[in-house]
């Protein structure tokens, strides 16, 4: 992707985020007080008033795709594409708005991909760098309940059943366990049955190790 590309992808993010925000700030004002009489405004220093809200968490969600992840104004159901390719530090200011600073931030340099810096959350997303270019995520169980999925409703805990009604797999026994792929879409099952069900997704470039 080109720099004028990201730039205009960077600018459409932060429109976003900014049109959110400032949404959120003005549909829950309330009507104005009385004005204060001249002795009051002379005599009483009036206090300003700081908001403590974090509308943006709130307001916005993310959705787990094979091109990426996606961006989704839950006001409005409007998605903008934060794609594979994208810079790194864009990235992270838009996931970090929505699901808070990763627990962990560190470099795999022994990836058979080659090396990765790798951020990770509570919630079991991980997003993958190459020079400092998102490149994949990948999605466990975390330690909370905000686990990601595609628009499908797929991800971790969906069972194979649920999975081929949407996507179209192929299963196979690997290294890592039970692994399928869905077009682009890759992960593992906890057994080939119908009822077993997803413990690993992921998309892009992974630190899978066979």
């Amino acid at each position: 992707m080109s720099k004028k590309n990201q730039f205009s992808q960077t600018l459409v993010l932060l429109g976003l985020f900014l049109l959110v925000t400032t949404t959120a700030c003005t549909g829950n004002s309330t009507a104005p007080a009385p004005a204060p009489s001249e002795a009051e405004t002379s005599e009483t220093p009036q206090p300003t008033e700081t908001s403590t809200e974090t509308p943006q968490s709130e307001e916005v969600g993310l959705t787990l795709t094979d091109e990426g992840l996606q961006v989704m104004n839950l006001q409005t159901g409007s998605t903008t594409p934060l794609a594979f390719d994208t810079d790194m530090a864009t990235t992270l200011d838009v996931v970090t708005r929505v699901l808070g600073e990763p627990e962990e931030t560190g470099e795999n340099s022994e990836c058979p991909s080659g090396p990765l810096t790798i951020a990770r959350w509570s919630n079991g997303l991980a997003l993958n760098a190459a020079d400092d270019t998102f490149v994949g995520w990948a999605m466990q169980s975390g330690d909370d309940d905000t686990t990601l999925t595609t628009v499908s409703g797929i991800g971790i805990g969906s069972t194979r059943e649920e999975l081929e009604k949407t996507y179209t797999v192929e299963v196979m026994d690997s290294s890592l366990g039970v692994e399928f792929s869905a077009g682009n879409l890759f992960g593992l099952l906890s057994s080939p049955e119908p009822t077993g069900t997803i413990t690993d997704l992921w998309a892009g470039v992974a630190c899978n190790f066979r």
